[in-house]
């Protein structure tokens, strides 16, 4: 399957905290991002509509037509009783981890897809520069277009993402950081040029054991991928673009740890490890792919 690919729409905004739930709220209530009101609606300049409709497609969380998806449904969507919002105002860092995963696995924003799932495994540290470059080699092999500006400004956008602020900019209104950077994940790192005469930013992504992430998170993505069968082996899970390990950064520690965990939860999830095969398997998998995301956030309703 080709892939395409894309490093703008944002119009160099990160995603804020509060804007899926606003963006999501303003679509409910039948109205346009195209709109001529929008601005006013949404009580935000045009660029930021646009950017805010951007994140909402990059996360997975609406579709081309702008059409709510049924995870923003499940988080965001007050109007229902019988099934109330599941985190409406991320106060759960497990809903940051969802949407991280979101952002990956749908590809809409690429710099991320490529950034957790190849980039890091080839360079422990990288620079805007090694991306850029990175990106630049892509394209000629995959034959696709990738201006060196844009790519690098989707960058920066990248590093507001995931970045905490600094002492100074965290005296601002909470508001206006990355939608992602009570996450860590990613680490800056002050490096010296060859020839020791300027420095520059380095970024690192570490693995971790990942302890913050409940196994029901991991049992969704595992759910949420259809192309994987009953059996799915710890290379998969531990190597492959789009598994745990590639999206969260986790060790193999980590990944054992949550395997474990579903394992003693969950009856239907088994794992072998014997004469060389390590696996994890499914005796049947629940033919709702949101049941561990309900069992995580109101398990008294499920």
């Amino acid at each position: 399957m080709t892939h395409k690919y894309t490093f703008s729409g944002h119009d160099s905004f990160q995603c804020r905290l509060f804007w899926l739930k606003k963006g999501y709220d303003f679509l409910q209530k039948g109205h346009a991002f195209s709109a001529d009101d929008a601005p006013v609606r949404l009580g935000v300049g045009n660029n930021m509509v646009r950017s805010i409709r951007y994140w909402l497609r990059a996360f997975g969380l609406t579709d081309e037509a702008d059409q709510p998806s049924q995870l923003a449904r499940l988080l965001f969507d007050e109007t229902r009783d019988d099934q109330p919002a599941l985190d409406p105002f991320l106060e759960d860092q497990t809903t940051l981890w969802l949407l991280h995963y979101q952002l990956i696995k749908t590809r809409y924003a690429s710099t991320y897809w490529l950034i957790f799932n190849e980039l890091r495994k080839r360079k422990i540290e990288f620079s805007r520069e090694d991306f850029i470059r990175y990106v630049s080699v892509k394209a000629g092999q995959e034959q696709f277009s990738a201006n060196p500006g844009t790519v690098g400004d989707d960058f920066v956008v990248f590093t507001k993402l995931y970045l905490r602020g600094t002492k100074q900019s965290k005296e601002r209104e909470d508001s206006f950081s990355g939608i992602l950077t009570e996450l860590d994940l990613l680490q800056t790192l002050e490096k010296k040029s060859e020839d020791g005469k300027t420095t520059f930013l380095a970024y690192k992504i570490e693995p971790a054991e990942r302890e913050e992430i409940p196994p029901e998170l991991l049992l969704y993505c595992l759910l949420d991928t259809p192309r994987l069968g009953l059996s799915i082996s710890l290379e998969t899970l531990e190597h492959e673009p789009d598994m745990p390990c590639a999206v969260f950064a986790m060790n193999r520690a980590g990944l054992l740890q949550k395997i474990e965990a579903l394992t003693a939860r969950y009856p239907f999830v088994t794992y072998r490890d014997q004469a060389g095969v390590r696996e994890l398997q499914f005796k049947e998998k629940p033919t709702d792919p949101f049941l561990p995301l309900r069992q995580h956030y109101a398990p008294s309703l499920v």
